[in-house]
């Protein structure tokens, strides 16, 4: 029998400085409006979640699941894309933004800020699941699309984006959220995770495609991301997996896919 699973990571002793961190995220309000306030927000709650137990404990999980859904959303008025350069297109179709969702960044922001404190360290042996994790999706995707290779100074600057916002984002509430209060919740049966979080993915992202291969390979690479955690349970092995799929996503096949 599997123990129950309660993260609790030992942050360092910091007390005397614990503000600092929230004063300078409240100063996301200057680039962002109103919603920069949420990341010193996000910040203490995820902080809080990880020495509370118990009640308290569920109770952070849900805020800050709240706070970034509510930030990932753009609910607060302001909130806007920010376009760094005009996107990258061409005859074969293929439309790359190099631009950002200002909710998305906030919740980046706020968990690179609270991630750079943890323990988690990347072994050797995770560089076999990262690749096995990115070539599994990629190779379906080749197969089910073909090959669309492209490259452009745009396509650069998007790539740099999705590793600094979107993945960011994304994995910080997916994984160290999301799948990890699902863990705890089910204990022994923690598995049970990972299909929730792999549905729970593909319906936020079902407006990128709504035409079966496309939902079929959205649904692999899902799984892929949260297999990955179940097995391994590091951010940063994750995170570099995201990126590496979006990124040849972008680079050598159809983009965005067809449907």
């Amino acid at each position: 029998m599997q123990p129950k699973i309660v993260d609790k990571v030992s942050l360092p002793d910091r007390s005397n400085a614990i503000w600092g961190a929230p004063f300078l995220l409240s100063l996301c309000i200057i680039p962002f409006g109103w919603a920069g306030f949420l990341a010193p927000l996000i910040w203490i709650s995820l902080t809080a979640l990880e020495t509370s137990c118990g009640w308290k404990r569920v109770a952070l999980f849900i805020t800050c699941i709240i706070f970034m859904l509510v930030s990932g959303f753009n609910v607060i008025p302001g909130s806007e894309r920010i376009q760094i350069l005009d996107p990258y297109s061409d005859s074969s179709g293929n439309l790359i933004y190099a631009s950002f969702s200002s909710g998305k960044a906030i919740i980046a922001i706020s968990l690179l800020a609270f991630m750079l404190r943890q323990k988690q360290t990347l072994m050797r042996i995770d560089l076999a699941y990262l690749s096995l994790a990115i070539i599994i999706p990629v190779t379906v995707g080749l197969a089910l699309y073909g090959l669309s290779i492209k490259f452009s100074f745009a396509i650069v600057v998007a790539a740099f984006i999705n590793l600094l916002i979107v993945c960011i984002s994304e994995e910080g509430f997916f994984r160290w959220l999301l799948q990890r209060g699902l863990e705890e919740t089910f204990a022994s049966w923690r598995w049970v995770s990972v299909p929730i979080v792999t549905v729970i993915f593909v319906l936020l992202h079902i407006g990128w495609s709504a035409e079966p291969a496309a939902l079929i390979l959205l649904s692999l690479a899902s799984f892929c991301y949260s297999i990955l955690w179940y097995l391994r349970r590091n951010f940063w092995l994750c995170l570099l997996t995201h990126w590496g799929v979006n990124v040849l996503h972008m680079l050598i096949l159809p983009y965005p896919l067809p449907g």
